[in-house]
């Protein structure tokens, strides 16, 4: 997904009137006070605010003449107002994301499109260290047995409908024990290598032990 700048202000002039002119809506004189000049008009500053400025998406206020002013896409905010939808970083001098009609900073489009943990519902980003088995993915410490809590990570389990049990726990609620030596019957369980997640997919495979 591409980067964007935001477009420069509009093209108003703002400065002292040292003509003498009038404001082109109130009529009152503009002369040694501060004006704006727009689309070939003078106008005072509280008339700029009430019928030319534009209105900043994010806060609803009109964008002052003394104010900084972004736009992008005919959508308009000041300066402060122009922030990630997500973390609320300011934008104004940075690239960002449009995305489903929000402003994104690049960070959290990467959040955004990662995969999401199913156990915590969070991100994978790049870096974090993650499982996957049959096409779901957890960060390494989510993956936990459904009975002790406590985190497989690259140990061994069992899998059982949709839980997940370590060696230990399996054992003694499901296997089956020999009627001579009372010791459990245990299947092999499964296993897989723990990787990195490098920010795009999660590689992990599960496999049988040997």
């Amino acid at each position: 997904m591409a980067s964007h700048r935001h477009s420069g202000p509009s093209s108003y002039k703002v400065g002292t009137m040292a003509e003498k002119f009038d404001c082109h809506y109130c009529r009152d004189p503009l002369q040694g006070k501060k004006y704006v000049q727009k689309d070939g008009h003078h106008c005072c500053l509280k008339c700029f605010d009430k019928f030319c400025a534009n209105t900043c998406v994010e806060c609803r206020k009109p964008i002052g003449a003394d104010s900084k002013e972004v736009h992008y896409k005919n959508r308009f905010w000041h300066d402060t107002c122009f922030r990630c939808a997500k973390c609320l970083h300011p934008l104004a001098n940075e690239t960002f994301v449009a995305k489903d009609n929000k402003i994104l900073c690049n960070k959290c489009t990467t959040r955004e499109d990662s995969p999401k943990c199913k156990g915590c519902f969070k991100a994978i980003v790049a870096g974090d260290q993650n499982v996957e088995y049959k096409g779901t993915v957890w960060h390494k410490d989510c993956f936990t047995c459904s009975n002790c809590k406590q985190v497989i990570g690259t140990g061994s389990f069992f899998p059982k409908g949709e839980d997940f049990y370590c060696v230990t726990c399996h054992e003694t609620k499901f296997a089956k024990h020999c009627v001579k030596c009372n010791k459990g019957l245990v299947k092999a369980p499964v296993w897989w290598p723990m990787k990195d997640n490098p920010g795009t997919t999660t590689a992990s495979t599960a496999k049988n032990a040997p």
